[in-house]
Order: structure tokens, then C-alpha cells, then sequence
């Protein structure tokens, strides 16, 4: 698998110039031979919108996914990015959509670990997200849940060999943010993304510094703090070549819960 990070700094509120901004990220995808792009949290609208969700929060099937949809068809990619989702209910998800080169939508995540002001807005999800691609099982996280180890170790026990993280991080993260990413890859021998977004919007400064990590916790590639994309050839062969040794998930006792 080709794996392409794109570390944007979206237009805060401007779909239209996001989605335009996407076109153009597809293109540099396909130019670089990547199989599977990928974009921030909230890539599309912009992650400081909490004034506007109810205006531009779409469900799954609105314009954001179907022109996300005909893009990645257009180009045979496989794209991944973040969404603010109204459900059928009324709620809204901090959401992850991925799809696939033929333009179907294969798998919805909805954020689990909500941060900050996301309680206020935001419901949070209650399952984990592991799909069967021909690039490989592909597991989904966003954000926050990289900061808790066990979302990355329930992914991993469910089949994850790449997990997947848009992220809307701020300064000062940026160390923790490459701490946490290569331990959640260290601890479950596997890859995992962090898909960051540069840029400012109003008070808040976002780190940018996505990176991906191998199955030994070895930093694979990372970007600095502007906008700008990194692309990785990831070799599925190595997380067998790293549990030959060891194999952290097959020796896991799990420790019962004990009452006080």
C-alpha cells in the first residue's frame, strides 16, 4: 500500500473551497501512485465550527461525501477524511468516512473519545471500526482516541494491520502527538497514521507534524508544522516480521476486574 498524508489547513466554514482543494489533493495522489489518500479531522468544513454545525453538518449521504465519492472514483483512490455527520435522529458524530477507488462508501467511524467543547456538540461513538480492504484491514480512529491506549488495542485485537487517525491537534502537542502514535504502533505491532492539520482558526494554532509509525514504533515519516503531504510505502509483511520475536498480542493475559 501507498499511503498519502495530507496535512491541510482548510478553509474554516468554505466547503467549496475545501472540496476544491480536495480535487486537487486527488490529483497529487494518483501523480505520487498512492492507493489511499488521506485528510485531517473535520478536514472538509474546518475543525472550529461549532457556532455553524447546524449549517454545515451533513449527513453521510449529503453533497460533502457524494462529490468526496465522485473524486475518488475519478481518480481510482481509496480516501479518507473527516465529517461532521447528522445522524437520521438529529445528533451529530465527529465522523470518519473512508471509500473506496469505486467510489462506495465502505466504512463510517464515529469518534469515541470526545474532547473539550465536542461533548457540547458532538455524541460520541460507541463501537470500533475495522475494515477488510484489498490494501490491507484498515482500523479508524480520530483524534483524541489516539490518546488512549485502548482504542489503538482494540482495533489491533480486531484485525488492525494500519490504523488511521485524522487528527485536529493544537500547539504545544506536537511532541505527545508522536509519543502517543508510536507507542499506540509499539504496543500493538502494527502501523498507525496520524493525519494532522496545520493552520490557525480563530484562537486555536494547530501543530501540524502528522507521521506514521512501523510495528517497532519507528517513525516511517513525518511532516513539520506547515501545510504539506508525505507519502509512505507501507510493507504489511513487517508486522509479521515484528511479532516473529515476540507477539505482544498473542501473550496478553488480560488482567480481570477485581471489586473493591
Amino acid at each position: 500500500m501507498r499511503l498519502m498524508l495530507a496535512q491541510t489547513d482548510p478553509v474554516c466554514g468554505d466547503v467549496a473551497a475545501n472540496l476544491a482543494s480536495l480535487a486537487r489533493q486527488c490529483q497529487q495522489a494518483v501523480a505520487a501512485g498512492a492507493d489511499l489518500l488521506v485528510l485531517p479531522e473535520l478536514a472538509l468544513s474546518g475543525y472550529n465550527i461549532f457556532e455553524r454545525l447546524e449549517e454545515l453538518a451533513e449527513p453521510v449521504g449529503g453533497p460533502i461525501a457524494q462529490r468526496a465519492a465522485e473524486l475518488a472514483a475519478e481518480h481510482e483512490l481509496f480516501l479518507l477524511f473527516g465529517l461532521a455527520e447528522r445522524q437520521a435522529d438529529g445528533r451529530l458524530t465527529n465522523s470518519a468516512l473512508l471509500i473506496d477507488g469505486r467510489g462506495e462508501r465502505i466504512a463510517t467511524y464515529h469518534k469515541r473519545q470526545l474532547w473539550d467543547r465536542e461533548h457540547a456538540f458532538f455524541a460520541a461513538g460507541e463501537d470500533c471500526c475495522v475494515v477488510e480492504t484489498r490494501l490491507g484491514r484498515l482500523g479508524l480512529m480520530i483524534c483524541y482516541d489516539n490518546e488512549f491506549p485502548e482504542v489503538a488495542r482494540a482495533l489491533a485485537t480486531q484485525g488492525a494491520q494500519v490504523i488511521l487517525s485524522p487528527t485536529a491537534n493544537m500547539v504545544p502537542n506536537a511532541v505527545r502527538q508522536a509519543l502517543q502514535t508510536r507507542a499506540r504502533a509499539l504496543d500493538n505491532q502494527c502501523f498507525v497514521a496520524c493525519i494532522n492539520r496545520a493552520g490557525e482558526e480563530a484562537e486555536l494554532h494547530y501543530c501540524g507534524n502528522s507521521l506514521i509509525a512501523g510495528p517497532d514504533g519507528e517513525v516511517l515519516g513525518r511532516l513539520g508544522d506547515a501545510a504539506g503531504s508525505l507519502v509512505v510505502d507501507i510493507d504489511l509483511s513487517r508486522i509479521d516480521a515484528s511479532r516473529a520475536h515476540q507477539d505482544y498480542l498473542q501473550d496478553l493475559r488480560p488482567i480481570p476486574e477485581t471489586s473493591a
